[in-house]
């Protein structure tokens, strides 16, 4: 039943809640509005700031281009000097006092260092015992090609200036080889010209977060693992770190809001790249600010906003009761004489007051009630009449009416049971389902990104097609120094146990290479066995869970171009020169082991070159069942597959894989998770 309501409240809702809500309104907006411009107005200054210190930048590589130019010809003729005088013979160049030389050519010891390298890139020699025995092929594959092609093209090369590794200090290196090929001399030549223009660049930055009253400091970042300022002795906190890397990787900016001491503090990180030089080209603006006079700001406005709205809803209660008494009250007095009447006075009248609409409609309903009073006295005599004659059928149409609506009431109970029963079959079915869908959710979380999968290993494919809503197969993907790591794993059964296995499966993975910095796949998989059998209790006298896993684990060692491989039942086909080697697993699983001690796995390694392909697989592609005679796709067919597709693209690759499967199986359900993991090397 509706609950009944008076005119006030009704003016009240319909009147003053519309206009308060418009004022609410408008006090949101005009606080959306306020907190909007102080944003802006930060975000403004921080523009600038940017902007600034670009264009700071911008010329101190014009100041450091006229350095080089007056570098390059000194360190020409000192580079030449040593290669056709002092090392025209190199038969003693290790063992040379490379001081002795630099003082008879005029080098200045606090500015100049001269190094001797081997063709394996080691620093043999040098004035700068910091650097001996330092392997120069470990700073990148870049700066190893450009070692190698000193040897090879034989000339005299001038690099711009850098910041060296140890020192943090602008240094300006050249290479030139020996005559007889077996070494290169490296000068090092430091500017003290170069020093005071970075002062100066320094300065200019620090300068910055003064200007500005809000602004606590202004610092320049590069470095990608270990990020250090150039401006100041600055650090960025640890927990800030993935933001840093995030703006350095999108190129974009990222920020955060922390509190600290009682106030509010920004964090904002903004990638600055530029164009046309090779001195920190990446590199990331910090700008930490204090927003706390801006909150500050905000609140008082918001307070004072609540103020005026609550003083100003008040006032309009207050003047609307007293102005509406003059309709209410005879209104009031109205609903009093019809409520008698409603409950049988029929010879109670309405009072007529004033001379308005409501004095009319009571001349009126007087009128009415009149009229219902005589129809009522006619229709009492009738009704007692009919009454008499009804009661009489009444009777016997209840005696009728109790037979059937007990044969009602038996079918009314047995819809109902079947009902209830339909329900809750219902509920348990949508409930599983949802559990199994949020079970997907979670499986599919712990699976790398596509976008991380493609940036480790940017030439590869992974054909994962799971049979059930959750799958037993799942693929792990992870990087080392130097190295590349890929895993494709078959967890016992399918659907969900085949998923529980799968996430314990993937967090021992996680743990051996970033907890226990495990490298070798052999190793991977040893600690893998040990951590599913510890996870799921599995002991060497008994076991409630007998479940393991099928491994395929790959690294990829880039630096020294080599792949190994360690297999728990999966093997490893690698199509090398043209030619399918299959790398044979070993013949037991991860897990699943009931025996008196944990088996070791073998590590196999072979040296690869480019265009060489790699892959693993778990055995769900080869037992589908399907063509025209319903039989498994086989091994060999598989092998064969692969070998014939090899050259194509991966993309391609896995388009052809996923077509002929479908081929195959037909009509046929799909008898088994499916992953296939591709690699051109």
């Amino acid at each position: 039943m509706e609950k009944r309501t008076t005119i006030f409240r009704q003016l009240i809702i319909n009147v003053v809640f519309p206009a308060v809500f418009a004022l609410l309104l408008l006090g949101v907006l005009n606080y959306q509005h306020t907190k909007n411009i102080l944003v802006e107005s930060s975000q403004e200054k921080n523009l600038i700031i940017t902007d600034e210190i670009k264009s700071v930048h911008e010329m101190q590589d014009m100041a450091l281009d006229i350095l080089e130019e007056e570098l390059d010809p000194e360190m020409a003729e000192l580079s030449h000097q040593l290669v056709n005088t002092y090392f025209y013979n190199t038969e003693n160049a290790e063992i040379a006092d490379l001081d002795a030389i630099r003082e008879k050519l005029g080098m200045n010891p606090d500015f100049a260092d001269i190094y001797l390298i081997n063709r394996f890139g080691i620093v043999v020699n040098t004035t700068f015992e910091n650097d001996r025995n330092l392997n120069l092929f470990s700073f990148g594959i870049e700066h190893q090609e450009l070692l190698e092609k000193v040897f090879e093209n034989k000339v005299f090369v001038s690099e711009r200036f850098t910041i060296e590794n140890k020192t943090k200090r602008l240094k300006k290196f050249s290479y030139q080889p020996t005559r007889d090929g077996k070494y290169i001399v490296e000068l090092g030549i430091y500017s003290q010209k170069a020093d005071t223009v970075i002062q100066a660049v320094k300065n200019r930055i620090n300068e910055l977060s003064k200007r500005q009253n809000n602004i606590i400091s202004v610092d320049l970042f590069i470095g990608n693992e270990i990020p250090f300022s150039l401006n100041q002795q600055a650090e960025i906190d640890p927990r800030h770190l993935a933001l840093y890397r995030n703006a350095m990787e999108t190129k974009g900016k990222n920020e955060i809001d922390e509190k600290a001491d009682g106030r509010r503090y920004n964090y904002e990180y903004i990638y600055m790249g530029r164009k046309n030089t090779s001195l920190y080209s990446d590199s990331v603006i910090r700008i930490i600010s204090d927003k706390s006079t801006e909150r500050a700001f905000l609140r008082k406005e918001l307070l004072k906003f609540f103020v005026i709205f609550g003083i100003t809803t008040i006032i309009v209660v207050i003047l609307l009761s007293r102005k509406t008494k003059v309709i209410t009250d005879p209104i009031k007095k109205l609903v009093e004489k019809v409520n008698r009447i409603s409950d049988g006075h029929l010879n109670e009248r309405a009072d007529v007051l004033g001379n308005n609409e409501i004095a009319s409609l009571s001349e009126q309903f007087n009128v009415m009630i009149g009229q219902l009073e005589s129809y009522y006295n006619e229709l009492e005599q009738k009704v007692k009449d009919r009454t008499a004659e009804i009661m009489a059928q009444k009777e016997e149409i209840e005696a009728q009416r109790d037979s059937i609506q007990e044969q009602r009431n038996i079918l009314s109970d047995i819809n109902k049971s079947l009902q209830r029963a339909y329900l809750e079959i219902e509920e348990q079915k949508k409930h599983i389902e949802d559990s199994i869908h949020y079970a997907r959710r979670i499986q599919n979380a712990i699976l790398p990104p596509d976008d991380y999968v493609e940036k480790v290993v940017p030439d590869a494919f992974i054909l994962y097609k799971p049979k059930d809503i959750v799958s037993g197969d799942f693929y792990w993907v992870s990087t080392a120094p130097g190295k590349i790591l890929i895993a494709a794993v078959d967890c016992t059964g399918h659907g969900v146990p085949g998923a529980f296995m799968s996430i314990v499966g993937n967090n021992q993975l996680n743990y051996a290479i970033n907890i226990l910095g495990a490298e070798r796949p052999d190793i991977i998989l040893n600690t893998l066995n040990e951590g599913v059998t510890r996870a799921l209790r599995q002991t060497r006298i008994s076991s409630s869970v007998k479940d393991g896993m099928d491994v395929a684990l790959v690294t990829v060692d880039t630096e020294n171009r080599k792949i190994q491989f360690s297999g728990a039942y999966n093997p490893m086909y690698f199509i090398h020169k043209h030619e399918l080697i299959e790398v044979k697993a070993d013949k037991f699983p991860v897990g699943g082991f009931v025996g008196e001690k944990l088996r070791e796995f073998t590590m196999h390694e072979y040296s690869y070159e480019t265009g060489d392909m790699v892959y693993i697989f778990s055995d769900g592609y080869a037992d589908q069942f399907g063509g025209p005679e319903d039989t498994k796709f086989l091994v060999k067919r598989f092998r064969d597959l692969l070998f014939r597709i090899h050259e194509e693209p991966v993309g391609i690759q896995k388009e052809i894989l996923n077509q002929v499967h479908e081929d195959w199986r037909g009509q046929s359900y799909q008898v088994d998770d499916i992953l296939v993991i591709g690699i051109r090397l």
